[in-house]
């Protein structure tokens, strides 16, 4: 996740990052910056990891950390990242030929699965993904660094009821959680 730099000048054993487009790309500490210098300019800083951050589309809010902490834990369940195209009207003719009409290459698209999930945190992934646009800021391997996305959520979620509690739904296990996002 990359959020504004917090300080007005660069310090010590902090990351920066400078955004072109989607694309943020580390700064060098004494080529690009002088630590102790003032920042000047639109400066992001963050550690990376293989995490996923979204907030709502067009939202100046920070992002969040996506799905959720475990144990104090930050959990990314196993996913897959995957770039598709998208075609229009594409068929085999009597030939045995595919015909393709493409109308757009490299469509991001993540797919989840959680394992075992609690309904409380089931109900949090239904809650924090009702907009119907997202800012989803990932780790993408065709760009082979983090990027921003402009996605929605699959509205297909796949689960198994292990338990029904039915005093309290948010006490309730849910196994084999599938769900996923894909780029506009």
């Amino acid at each position: 996740m990359y959020l504004l730099a917090t300080t007005t000048t660069y310090q010590k054993d902090t990351k920066y990052y400078s955004k072109s487009g989607n694309t943020y790309t580390p700064l060098v500490e004494g080529t690009d910056y002088t630590v102790g210098n003032a920042i000047t300019g639109t400066i992001y800083e963050t550690p990376l990891n293989d995490m996923l951050y979204i907030r709502p589309w067009g939202s100046a809010n920070p992002y969040q950390r996506f799905p959720y902490i475990i144990d104090g834990v930050n959990t990314l369940p196993e996913h897959d990242e995957s770039a598709n195209d998208v075609d229009l009207d594409a068929y085999t003719n009597t030939a045995g030929y595919t015909v393709r009409n493409r109308v757009r290459h490299d469509v991001a698209t993540l797919e989840f699965n959680v394992s075992t999930m609690m309904g409380s945190e089931l109900h949090n992934l239904f809650d924090r993904t009702t907009n119907v646009w997202l800012d989803c800021l990932f780790f993408y391997e065709p760009a082979w660094g983090f990027t921003s996305k402009k996605m929605y959520r699959n509205a297909t979620v796949k689960y198994h009821r292990y338990f029904v509690d039915n005093t309290n739904m948010d006490n309730s296990i849910y196994q084999n959680v599938n769900f996923g996002f894909v780029e506009e």
